[in-house]
């Protein structure tokens, strides 16, 4: 049995690191646990034979001067964190048979360069980015709004943000364009968030949009610095940080938590807990036969994001990677990327020919990322992760021939696309080596291997995703689960529960767009009639049945 912490947090990944060092500079005790080996999920990066990867940081926006990550950076006195510019005239370049475009600062640039290609469509661009900019603006106050009142003024400004609220992206370009060109060039970052744009959010996409708008940033030292910034910070502030700690049981009586067990049995409590981890894995810590039956339906109708194949490469010096430069390169097959990510591609890897191509080393060339005179290559695509299902539980580097062979047969496969961008890549590699699934699972625990946490369909975005205050007390969720996916999106989660938590200690209620926005949830959902205190515990976001259900 431990001392009583005031706040214990589940999971270094970003969201979690930024919970712990927000309350840790508030001086609150503070525990993180961590199942892996090291800390910070997916900004946790690996090196082979001197070649440094970071399997979840590729770019990074709002982090300029005035962006929003810099400043919860800077407030959090982490204001010595550097980031390195991608290209401003290109930082995406999105590739399709017969047409290519790159995606710059400003969006009235990118559209001007979608009009110069495709003339018939300038005036359906010129609404299209005029609803982009309204959506930019509501993203930009929301976080200043203090109550119910000025989040609807900000709303009715927007009507387009309402309107598209449950419409996926391909409703959305359908409306506006019939040049499947402009089509695929605006859908052309959807990787970002997982889904193809039949199945993606409208509303998510642009956000996604307007999120680069001002820049794409990579940081210097890579994913290991931004992350050993907040270790380093939260061990100055005297918190306690524990590896190889994986929680089994969150502890609860009477409705509000007490601490935790970990898988070794050990016990430590905690007046408050917030959870960076998964919302099904949160709550299966709390224990589902808690839950009411509307957060377990809930749970199981919840459809996750896909999984991922990384081929990561270490070359020599002598490979030309000019041509791709410090932009990232999206590669598609077809101008329709409903077939490009569809279900046949994403359950056989090898109907997949679109993927994600960049040269870390050339956006941060004195990070330390290879050995001198050496460049590092990096190649994403999504897949399901049923097919390597067999594969998940078991140990890293010892998962048998069959295991190796695929991967040597996925390494070729992708090998061969990536030649298309960078010729001769075969013969200046040094080292090469791919991450299934299966990787995901063994290092980030998540559900099925998934990158993004729930989809991001139109039915799975706030607040229809899990609320930040689960519905026992004292109990906070951050991450992907909770606002997006995304480095800035799981820290602006962290950040947020983080002062929730604090608000709680402090005997307070929380205020603003993150009070505003759980008050709105809870009244989705208020109790069943008829039900008997105490109740089971329930989602904050569930709605509340019609009286003609009862009927």
């Amino acid at each position: 049995m431990s001392k009583t912490h005031d706040v214990i947090v589940i999971g270094s990944g970003i969201g979690g690191l930024a919970a712990a060092l927000t309350c840790a500079r508030a001086q609150r005790s503070v525990l993180l646990l961590e199942a892996g080996k090291q800390f910070g999920g997916y900004t946790n990066p690996f090196a082979r034979r001197h070649f440094h990867f970071d399997p979840g940081i590729h770019y990074i926006g709002e982090a300029g001067p005035g962006g929003a990550f810099r400043h919860l950076l800077d407030k959090l006195g982490l204001d010595h964190v550097a980031f390195s510019e991608l290209d401003p005239d290109g930082f995406d370049h999105y590739v399709f048979p017969g047409y290519d475009v790159k995606n710059c600062v400003g969006l009235e640039r990118f559209r001007d360069r979608l009009a110069a290609d495709v003339p018939a469509e300038r005036d359906a661009l010129h609404r299209f980015f005029r609803l982009l900019a309204d959506v930019d603006r509501v993203l930009r106050e929301a976080p200043r709004v203090r109550d119910a009142a000025g989040l609807w003024r900000v709303l009715r400004r927007t009507p387009g943000l309402l309107r598209w609220s449950r419409a996926t992206l391909a409703e959305l370009l359908d409306h506006y364009f019939t040049d499947p060109r402009v089509k695929a060039a605006l859908a052309g970052p959807c990787g970002d968030l997982g889904l193809p744009p039949g199945r993606l959010s409208a509303i998510m996409h642009m956000g996604l949009l307007t999120h680069y708008s001002r820049g794409a940033y990579f940081p210097h030292g890579g994913s290991g610095a931004l992350r050993d910034a907040f270790v380093d910070g939260l061990k100055e502030e005297g918190a306690v940080l524990k590896r190889n700690a994986r929680v089994e049981r969150i502890l609860h009586e009477g409705g509000r938590v007490t601490g935790v067990q970990l898988a070794d049995g050990s016990v430590h409590r905690g007046r408050t807990i917030i959870s960076n981890a998964q919302a099904g894995a949160t709550y299966e810590m709390v224990g589902l036969e808690h839950l009411r039956p509307r957060l377990r339906k809930k749970l199981a109708a919840t459809e996750h994001s896909y999984a991922s194949l990384i081929l990561f490469m270490g070359v020599d010096g002598e490979l030309d990677t000019s041509a791709v430069g410090s932009s990232n390169v999206w590669a598609y097959d077809t101008l329709d990327i409903d077939q490009a990510f569809g279900e046949a591609a994403m359950e056989d890897w090898r109907e997949c020919s679109s993927y994600f191509l960049t040269v870390p080393t050339n956006k941060d060339p004195d990070g330390g990322l290879a050995p001198e005179g050496m460049q590092t290559v990096e190649l994403v695509t999504l897949c399901a992760g049923e097919p390597f299902q067999k594969w998940f539980g078991t140990k890293t580097k010892r998962r048998g021939a069959e295991y190796e062979a695929l991967k040597e047969e996925i390494a070729e496969h992708y090998l061969g696309l990536a030649e298309r961008h960078l010729p001769g890549l075969r013969d200046h590699l040094v080292f090469r080596e791919v991450a299934t699934p299966a990787t995901n699972v063994s290092y980030t625990l998540s559900a099925m291997g998934n990158i993004y946490g729930p989809a991001h369909g139109p039915g799975q975005i706030p607040p229809f995703r899990f609320a930040p205050r689960a519905p026992v007390d004292g109990l906070y969720l951050c991450g992907a689960s909770v606002m997006s996916c995304g480095i800035v999106p799981c820290a602006s989660s962290g950040r947020d529960a983080g002062k929730m938590a604090l608000k709680e200690l402090e005997g307070r209620s929380a205020r603003g767009v993150v009070g505003v926005a759980t008050r709105l949830a809870r009244r989705l959902s208020p109790p069943v009639r008829g039900e008997r205190k105490p109740a089971p515990i329930e989602d904050a976001t569930a709605k509340k049945p019609s009286p003609r259900a009862h009927a």
